[in-house]
């Protein structure tokens, strides 16, 4: 029998289940697919089984852990498959726990009063939450209580507030989801929905100080004036800048602009320059001609008057000097 091969698991449930049974501490999907790739082929192994179980999925492996749950279930052989905070192991049945503490010669474990499930009840609803608010809720001091608690590992201290005095802030531990079955916190809620448990990010942040704008000194104020002087005169120095090179740009576009303008002004004065000459000339003629005119009609008639004045003396002389000779 001792040189029979040894034959390989049946499925990637069996390898899960024989996993759990043999750690020592509850192993999470992510712990059961790395050890299951780790193991490499031998030589008489049939490698395509081999590849399918070192090539499984997280979901396969959580497929296997499901399958596996309900087998235990449907078996009832006094253990099971539990869950808590996101790792998975085998515990026995709780209808089974006084035969197991009779076989390994534990005492009755002590249970918890009111009074701690209570305090333990708020922490977790809570979380996390100082001291002076649980006795706010109770209405009498916890102190000894949440001592106590903190030995049995079922509640932690989980940082300081930043209020003033920094109280503790505490929350439950991995193992109080052990104790009561829980694979997480968000099962509260399917316990009691009246009860519906406090977003531990939001409750975070009402024990964050608000920090309160702080007063500038003197120096600081004078400081941040100046920068702000120079920021502003760095800002109307760029200004004028661009108005200069704007205004530079617009002289030399009126400079070519004015260049052009002569140059055509200049050939336009020059043909109407001939022109002018030309009329000029033309109206000379006309001139001339208009004095000769002006000339023959005026001497025409300043001969005319001549004459009739001659005429007019002669005959008046004549008759005075008749007048005198009669005389």
């Amino acid at each position: 029998m001792s040189g029979d091969k040894i034959p390989l698991p049946s499925s990637l449930q069996e390898i899960v289940g024989s996993l759990l049974f043999a750690s020592e501490s509850p192993l999470s999907v992510s712990e059961l697919r790395n050890a299951i790739k780790s193991v490499e082929p031998e030589e008489d192994d049939d490698k395509e089984i081999m590849d399918v179980y070192k090539t499984c999925t997280t979901r396969e492996v959580e497929q296997a852990l499901h399958g596996l749950e309900k087998e235990l279930e449907r078996a009832g052989i006094g253990f099971r498959l539990v869950c808590a905070g996101g790792t998975y192991r085998l515990q026995s049945s709780p209808s089974c726990g006084r035969y197991v503490r009779a076989l390994l010669h534990l005492d009755r474990p002590n249970r918890l009063s009111k009074a701690s499930l209570e305090t333990l009840a708020i922490i977790a609803y809570r979380q996390p939450i100082t001291k002076t608010e649980i006795e706010q809720i109770r209405g009498v001091a916890v102190d000894t209580i949440v001592k106590t608690l903190v030995e049995l590992q079922l509640v932690r201290l989980v940082g300081r507030s930043e209020l003033p005095g920094h109280p503790f802030l505490y929350g439950t531990t991995p193992l109080f989801l052990e104790h009561f079955g829980l694979s997480s916190l968000a099962q509260l809620n399917e316990i009691d929905p009246t009860l519906p448990r406090s977003d531990p990010k939001e409750r975070a942040k009402l024990f964050v100080k608000k920090e309160e704008p702080k007063e500038d000194l003197p120096l600081e104020v004078a400081a941040k004036e100046a920068e702000r002087a120079m920021e502003e005169k760095a800002k109307q120095e760029q200004v004028v800048s661009e108005n200069s090179s704007e205004a530079e740009s617009s002289q030399e576009e009126d400079d070519e602009k004015d260049i052009v303008t002569s140059e055509n002004s200049e050939t336009t004065e020059y043909y109407s320059f001939e022109d002018d000459e030309e009329y000029e000339v033309e109206d000379e003629d006309d001139v001339e001609e208009d004095d000769d005119e002006f000339d023959d009609e005026d001497e025409d008639e300043f001969d005319d008057e001549e004459d009739e004045f001659d005429d007019d003396d002669e005959e008046d002389f004549d008759d005075e000097e008749d007048e005198e000779d009669e005389e």
